[in-house]
């Protein structure tokens, strides 16, 4: 028994020492993962390690991260079973104030969503919740209509949490580094996650930063809709599997950040059965990799994509607006393709721009339509080349 205690006591001696810390050290009787999890965030300085147990955590809220961290495994991390809520009294477009049959299970702070169906056009838009009292929620705005223009919900409409494994907000000039993501296996638990497919919910990493965040030897599965978002990704040696919607979605907002502080990079990676789900229903899960707003801005070599549902590349169209650059700046060369619908879904032709995209030199077989024509001449900036060796 004292050989025991005392190994005990020299794990968590050793991980608390300097900036690293045993999250369950942290833990006290009552806490679940989640709020472990934030009692060990809120306590710890900036840039340090965070150390899981070798276990599953299960999360039902999002962890809202502004510092710079590393967060290290062996573990994995769940999404919960999805929560069915339900209005008690209905609610229209301009409504702040939900009246539920219960809200156990809801925090302030959680995001959420109204829902007529699976599809994205059937919700409403991503919410806030500031204050649960009793059966009722307060929002931190209105409710909006859903994106088919439905803004009366009765009652009995569904109301689901939508819950990210992290997100992670720059907070200002003290945030140097961003955090990394190391050893640790994302369960997004799809099968129980199906109130909606929408590309806005329940990704499984957001990162909003004007700094680099690292994914090491980590694996990302059962995602009900995207997996990560954001920018300034460098993902190396990690597995994505069964995934609904796309594996990396790239999106930036050119009011808030420089085109140098938004680059990628991707590389020994494996994707395998990635956007499951047709576009129709999910959006944004036409490619394994995706691009919004000043999507692209990466390089991705030395990839290995097996079975996609539709395309390897999401649609690439020019800047569309003052908060975009387009899809641009993409060097996709190296990787391996077995299986696919397409490599790049379409090369949209539209006023704007789009610079420097070279897609070729890439290994592909079994690809359903691996020579669709583009039409490139729009665009002498784009290289798009399907044909294996190339």
């Amino acid at each position: 028994i004292f050989l025991i205690l005392s190994c005990a006591s020299c794990k968590k001696s050793i991980e608390n020492s300097g900036n690293s810390f045993y999250i369950e050290s942290f833990r006290k009787p009552g806490m679940d993962d989640y709020e472990t999890l934030m009692a060990a965030y809120d306590s710890v300085p900036d840039h340090s390690k965070l150390f899981f147990a070798p276990k599953t955590y299960t999360f039902g809220h999002t962890p809202i991260i502004n510092k710079s961290l590393g967060f290290f495994g062996p573990a994995t991390i769940k999404r919960e079973d999805q929560i069915v809520y339900t209005l008690k009294e209905p609610a229209n477009a301009n409504s702040s104030v939900l009246v539920l049959n219960y809200t156990k299970g809801i925090n302030a702070s959680d995001r959420f969503f109204l829902t007529f169906g699976q599809s994205h056009e059937k919700n409403s838009l991503i919410n806030t919740v500031i204050k649960v009292s009793g059966d009722t929620l307060f929002l931190n705005n209105p409710l909006d209509t859903t994106e088919e223009g439905i803004g009366t919900y009765d009652i009995g409409t569904k109301l689901f949490k939508s819950i990210n494994f992290f997100f992670v907000l720059t907070t200002g000039s003290s945030y140097e580094e961003g955090c990394s993501f190391n050893d640790l296996l994302f369960d997004g638990n799809r099968d129980h996650n199906q109130g909606s497919y929408s590309w806005r919910l329940n990704s499984a990493i957001l990162t909003e930063t004007k700094t680099t965040t690292l994914y090491r030897h980590s694996k990302f599965i059962n995602s009900p809709g995207e997996t990560i978002v954001g920018h300034n990704a460098d993902i190396r040696n990690c597995t994505f599997y069964n995934l609904n919607g796309s594996a990396f979605h790239t999106s930036a907002d050119r009011l808030t950040s420089a085109e140098s502080e938004i680059h990628s990079y991707l590389s020994d990676n494996l994707f395998e059965n990635t956007n499951q789900v047709l576009n129709s229903v999910g959006g944004h899960s036409e490619g394994t990799i995706t691009h919004s707003n000043s999507g692209g801005y990466y390089t991705a070599t030395k990839n290995t994509f097996i079975n996609v549902g539709e395309a390897v590349l999401g649609t690439l169209y020019p800047s569309v607006s003052i908060h975009d650059w387009g899809t641009s700046d993409i060097t996709f060369t190296g990787n391996t393709i077995n299986g696919a619908g397409n490599i790049v879904q379409s090369v949209a032709v539209l006023p704007g721009t789009i610079h420097d995209v070279r897609i070729e030199k890439n290994s592909i077989s079994n690809v359903v339509a691996p020579a669709s024509s583009y039409d490139l001449a729009f665009w002498p900036n784009v290289i798009v080349k399907t044909v294996s060796g190339q």
